[in-house]
């Protein structure tokens, strides 16, 4: 594995570890609410909206609270001083594990994806056909590294440069750099190694684009040792995206 990806990889882990010894379980919970919610609105999260969404028995006053120990400990960031709050890395993180640590979410999405799949049995049989559906269901690139064949496949560029046109304008002078990095995945993808469970890597943590404001999932064929992924928007649906990749992997 590329050392800088090694590295990459050590440090997130490194900090999952300390993610449940230093939050208090209110704190856990308004995390992944917060996040869910910026999953769907894309702006920042007010206290009193998640009072009024998800019926937390406390005030907004305390909820806030809770913000201000979230934003010193680097979970969230604030752009105003009268604003909500938005995510960070390192929140984001903190929301993929546990994803990954409730097996039920993973499970549910995987059984709905397998009985789309059921259906498409040509589709499962043609790489080119596997790589387009990923890339036209998580509406991101898909893309497949054929380790016999040592091909890379790759599907849906647009969706990375209309989420560019889509939710940061600002970024637009970054496109012919975002461009060049995306050219090289062929090269990246070859030195990562992905064990049985699905891997994750969000903003700078991505090895394959030089943009924080995208994530990409891999995940391991089971019979046939091909890495599947999905790169897209940081802002991703990670439990459905995760459920395709694991009911994909399991029928490769």
């Amino acid at each position: 594995m590329d050392i800088e990806i090694r590295i990459t990889l050590f440090l997130a882990l490194l900090e999952m570890k300390n993610f449940n010894s230093k939050l208090k379980n209110r704190q856990k919970e308004i995390l992944q609410k917060l996040v869910k919610s910026y999953i769907r609105r894309g702006e920042p999260i007010a206290s009193q909206f998640l009072v009024v969404n998800y019926n937390f028995d406390v005030s907004s006053a305390t909820i806030r609270n809770d913000f201000q120990e979230l934003t010193e400990e680097g979970y969230l960031y604030k752009f105003h001083i009268s604003g909500g709050r938005i995510p960070t890395d390192k929140a984001w993180r903190f929301f993929v594990q546990m994803i990954s640590e409730d097996n039920d979410i993973v499970i549910q999405w995987r059984t709905r994806w397998e009985r789309i799949l059921k259906q498409k049995v040509k589709l499962t049989n043609d790489w080119e056909k596997v790589v387009n559906f990923l890339s036209e269901e998580s509406q991101s690139l898909g893309f497949c590294y054929l380790k016999d064949d040592n091909e890379v496949k790759k599907s849906g560029l647009k969706y990375i440069f209309s989420s560019l046109l889509k939710d940061f304008p600002s970024s637009l002078d970054l496109i012919p750099e975002i461009a060049e990095s995306l050219e090289n995945l062929d090269t990246r993808i070859k030195k990562v190694r992905v064990e049985d469970e699905p891997l994750v890597f969000i903003g700078w943590d991505n090895p394959f684009i030089n943009s924080d404001e995208f994530s990409v999932v891999l995940a391991k064929t089971h019979h046939s040792n091909n890495i599947l992924g999905i790169l897209g928007n940081k802002r991703m649906p990670y439990d459905r995206n995760i459920g395709l990749l694991s009911a994909l992997t399991e029928r490769r």
